[in-house]
C-alpha cells in the first residue's frame, strides 16, 4: 500500500468573547514544537477577510464592502489560498476562527440561515482534505458570560463591542439599538453557533467556556491536539 502524503494540521479554537480562546491559543503553541499561532487581531492572519482593528476584528463596516454571499466566498478562497502553500510539518493554530472571524459576521450580515448552513458545510468540505481539529468553548448563559467580561475588560471594551454590532445588518432590520440589542444578538448567535457545533464532521472537542479549573481545561485541550489523529476510513 502506498503511504498516504503528508497534510498541513489545522487547529481552530473558538467561542464567545472571553471564553479563553487566546490564552487557550497561546498555551498550544508554547507547548507544541513546530507551531504557529494566529491571534484574531494579528496583521498577517492568513484566514481573515479584512483586516482587524486594534481590539478585534469586529468588522463593524464589513456590509458596505461585502454581501453575505461575497463574504462566505471571500472566505473560503482565503482558506484555499493559504491550503496551497501550508506546511505539513506545522501545526497552525487559530485563535476565533472559523466561528468568531467567519460565522459571527455572517451573522452580522444578516445572512439567511441557508447561506451559514451552505457555507459550514463547504468549509468543511475544504477543512477534510487537510488534518483540521476544533476546541469549542461553550458558554450556557452567553449574556452574562459578556456582561462579565465587560465589567473585566471595562467600558471602552464594551462600547467597543457595542458600536460594531449597532452598525450590523441584523441589528438594523429588526430595529434594534443599544446595549440591550447588542445582548440580543449575542444570545441568538450564541444558540446558531452550538447548532453549528453540532453539525461539525471533524474532529472536535467541545469544553466549557468557564470551567472549574481553567489548568485542567488547558491539560485536557493539549492531551487531545497533541493525539494523533484517527485515520480517515476507506
Amino acid at each position: 500500500m502506498v503511504a498516504s502524503p503528508s497534510r498541513p494540521h489545522l487547529l481552530f479554537i473558538d467561542g464567545l468573547p472571553g471564553s479563553g480562546k487566546s490564552t487557550a491559543a497561546e498555551a498550544v503553541g508554547g507547548h507544541v514544537c513546530n507551531s504557529q499561532v494566529f491571534a484574531e487581531t494579528a496583521q498577517d492572519h492568513p484566514l481573515l477577510v479584512a483586516a482587524p482593528d486594534r481590539m478585534g476584528a469586529a468588522f463593524s463596516d464589513i456590509h458596505e464592502v461585502h454581501s453575505p454571499a461575497s463574504f462566505a466566498a471571500a472566505a473560503l478562497d482565503r482558506l484555499e489560498s493559504f491550503l496551497t502553500c501550508a506546511g505539513s510539518d506545522v501545526l497552525y493554530v487559530f485563535e476565533s476562527h472559523p466561528i468568531q472571524s467567519t460565522v459571527r459576521v455572517l451573522f452580522q450580515l444578516d445572512a439567511p440561515q441557508a447561506t451559514i448552513l451552505q457555507f459550514w458545510s463547504d468549509l468543511q468540505d475544504r477543512l477534510a482534505l487537510v488534518q483540521s481539529r476544533l476546541i469549542y468553548f461553550r458558554e450556557p448563559d452567553p449574556v452574562q458570560a459578556v456582561k462579565d467580561i465587560a465589567r473585566l475588560r471595562g467600558p471602552v471594551w464594551e462600547s467597543y463591542l457595542i458600536g460594531a454590532f449597532q452598525q450590523s445588518p441584523w441589528m438594523r432590520a429588526r430595529a434594534l439599538s443599544g446595549v440591550e440589542g447588542a445582548y440580543r444578538l449575542l444570545a441568538e448567535y450564541a444558540d446558531l453557533v452550538d447548532r453549528l457545533a453540532g453539525l461539525w464532521r471533524l474532529p472536535i472537542l467541545t469544553l466549557p467556556a468557564r470551567p472549574e479549573s481553567y489548568p485542567a481545561r488547558t491539560d485536557a485541550l493539549i492531551k487531545w491536539t497533541t493525539a494523533p489523529v484517527a485515520p480517515d476510513r476507506p
